[in-house]
């Protein structure tokens, strides 16, 4: 569970009454001056188009991140971020280099490649291969394990 002191609202994308920065190359929304202001990267991300499936995987990933850190920083710090904090993390995640390195991650994890298996890849598909042949390993002994303990009698059960 996330701490709320001084994060921002999930629904609402502001915290403590005060409004988020605007993400780089957005407009301001005038429709939304005096109103609850949506999240600036969900707009940075998704955009209008709001069935935008590449644009929901980028920022779904930027919500994994978010929450890495706040429980990274609960951790190191014993507190919850202040209200300064946080919006200096939305200001970073913000930036024109961020935006585009989660519409690329979203790219790679829609086309099959998703960021933890990519690092992976660096070292070789042999050691996927590998893992894979354990596994089977794995399974073939434990299927003879049973199949020896029915043979002997093992669950037949007492009588």
């Amino acid at each position: 569970m996330e701490p709320t002191s001084g994060v921002e609202n999930e629904a609402s994308g502001t915290g403590a009454g005060a409004p988020l920065p605007r993400a780089v190359g957005l407009p301001a929304r005038p429709e939304l001056e005096g109103e609850v202001e949506r999240n600036p990267i969900f707009d940075a991300l998704v955009g209008p188009d709001e069935e935008d499936v590449a644009g929901l995987v980028a920022y779904s990933i930027y919500k994994q991140n978010k929450r890495a850190w706040l429980d990274d920083f609960v951790k190191t710090t014993g507190r919850a971020p202040s209200e300064a904090e946080t919006r200096s993390y939305i200001i970073g995640e913000s930036t024109e280099r961020r935006i585009a390195t989660y519409r690329r991650l979203a790219a790679s994890t829609l086309a099959g490649d998703a960021p933890t298996r990519m690092a992976g890849r660096a070292k070789g598909s042999m050691s996927r291969t590998a893992a894979g042949a354990l596994w089977a390993l794995a399974i073939i002994v434990a299927l003879a394990v049973v199949g020896l303990a029915i043979h002997a009698g093992y669950f037949a059960g007492a009588k």
